[in-house]
């Protein structure tokens, strides 16, 4: 049987209430957050849970962090030491002590071509907390071409806003 696949996308970041961060009248066209199955990733975890946190692919970050995050989520190679990988965090800093959305993120298929994302859960330390997850939140999973071109379109973004060349490795 298939695997039943997620959509990926992006749309410009607004809040569940539907006014854009940071304060501002309207969203700005660099905001932007993952669109999961048609819903923004980030109102799916506010459902969950009430949660604030900020997609740190928001454009107030410098582009040189917003490009090594998108790097991290492409390449499923766990950026922390419990094996997870920072979804959404404090659009200041990025840094899971500070709190962060975090995931597993893995390859899946036959040729490991797939991406997964599962187990969400709140994080302010080294590891997650079990009982900060997020119920009914994932597990999702991308077609992995789809998944690529999606991540690729925001290192392009930030390559171009901070006039570096893009750079990634698979």
């Amino acid at each position: 049987m298939p695997a039943a696949y997620t959509t990926l996308d992006l749309a410009p970041a607004v809040l569940p209430d539907g006014a854009p961060p940071w304060g501002s009248p309207h969203p700005r066209p660099d905001d932007l957050d993952l669109v999961v199955d048609g819903r923004q990733l980030l109102h799916r975890l506010d459902e969950a849970d009430g949660t604030d946190a900020v997609s740190p692919l928001a454009a107030d970050l410098p582009p040189t962090l917003r490009a090594e995050h998108v790097r991290r989520l492409l390449d499923p190679v766990p950026s922390l030491a419990d094996g997870r990988q920072v979804i959404h965090s404090c659009p200041d800093c990025a840094d899971p002590g500070c709190g962060a959305v975090t995931a597993v993120v893995e390859r899946a298929g036959e040729h490991g071509e797939d991406i997964v994302w599962r187990d969400f859960a709140w994080q302010t330390g080294p590891t997650a907390d079990p009982r900060e997850d997020y119920p009914g939140v994932g597990p999702f999973r991308f077609h992995g071409a789809t998944y690529r071109a999606v991540l690729m379109r925001l290192l392009d973004a930030s390559a171009r806003r901070s006039g570096q060349a893009l750079e990634f490795v698979p």
